[in-house]
């Protein structure tokens, strides 16, 4: 299995969690998995919906501040 390739960070490509939480929440939940800190192939999918739902639950919550 090849690893993903490291890539700059481009700021101008990340979501604003309070103007896009929807796709900030997935950008992260990708971002841990290109960082090797959650595995698609360990566990199953209901897992990684549950932390993406978490985190947008979490961004969505922020922007009603």
């Amino acid at each position: 299995m090849s690893e993903l390739p490291s890539r700059p960070l481009d700021n101008e490509n990340i979501a604003h969690p309070d103007q896009h939480p929807k796709q900030a929440a997935l950008q992260l939940v990708v971002e841990l998995v290109r960082a090797g800190k959650l595995s698609p192939l360990q566990g199953d999918a209901s897992n990684m919906l549950s932390i993406y739902e978490q985190f947008k639950k979490h961004f969505e919550q922020d922007c009603n501040k």
